[in-house]
């Protein structure tokens, strides 16, 4: 009787315990136009709150390397917009919360000759520091890593770099900010990458990566994450996501 009960009541205190809402998750973010903004609203904000509803969001907006340091040492929960390697020490879900277009920005003349990502080669390309485009960019090239966009195209517009890298709406949300024209400048994206909420690599880590992957594909079937993805107009994100599934 009571090697038929023990084990019974285990797993009823383990399903218990999985069930239990999580009082307060500690989110940690760079501040990224419509999707992490300073004052907790945005795409990716409001999708993790769906996914936790029930949970108090402790929300940061720091660095982006920063970000990822304090989910390596264990002083956040979560990082938000994050490619596959960038975090070595995280856990991955199965499920992305966004698509980055990787684009390249370029001067009028250089963009005469530009042929896709082999136009890389051997030149000298800027991205925003830990960013980890050389992960993904296979051609072999000089990269320099920069504090901030604005400081990238200001180096690709006095020609200390031949191209700036990044997604195009943060591209363009910069050179509004520069006052400087889009015509002055040319954009193309060479590739999609996934962008993941990445987990602390502890037992409440696991726990919150297991209630992600639960949740998104239960969150699709019910039609709320389209609604929270349509909010932002990111109804192109959400179709890649909901293919995924």
């Amino acid at each position: 009787m009571k090697k038929s009960v023990l084990p019974f009541l285990f797993a009823l205190a383990m399903s218990t315990i999985g069930a239990q809402t999580i009082s307060t998750i500690s989110v940690v973010s760079d501040e990224w136009e419509d999707c992490t903004a300073k004052d907790g609203s945005g795409l990716y904000f409001d999708v993790i709150r769906q996914v936790y509803a029930g949970s108090k969001l402790d929300i940061r907006i720091v660095p982006f390397a920063r970000s990822v340091q304090m989910v390596e040492s264990k002083r956040a929960d979560l990082s938000v917009g994050n490619y596959v390697g960038d975090v070595e020490k995280g856990l991955y879900p199965m499920y992305p919360i966004d698509y980055d277009d990787v684009t390249v920005l370029m001067t009028k003349a250089t963009g005469a000759s530009f042929a896709g990502e082999s136009s890389l080669k051997g030149k000298k390309v800027a991205w925003i520091t830990d960013y980890g485009y050389e992960n993904h960019i296979k051609v072999p090239m000089t990269f320099v890593e920069v504090s901030d966009r604005e400081s990238g195209i200001n180096m690709l517009k006095a020609g200390r770099v031949d191209y700036y890298v990044e997604t195009s709406e943060e591209i363009l949300g910069a050179l509004e900010g520069l006052k400087l024209s889009e015509d002055d400048f040319k954009l193309e994206p060479i590739k999609y990458l996934s962008l993941y909420v990445c987990f602390a690599d502890n037992d409440k880590g696991k726990r919150l990566q297991a209630m992600w992957d639960k949740r998104i594909p239960e969150l699709i079937a019910s039609g709320a994450l389209e609604k929270i993805y349509a909010k932002w107009d990111f109804s192109d994100s959400y179709q890649r996501l909901k293919k995924a599934r």
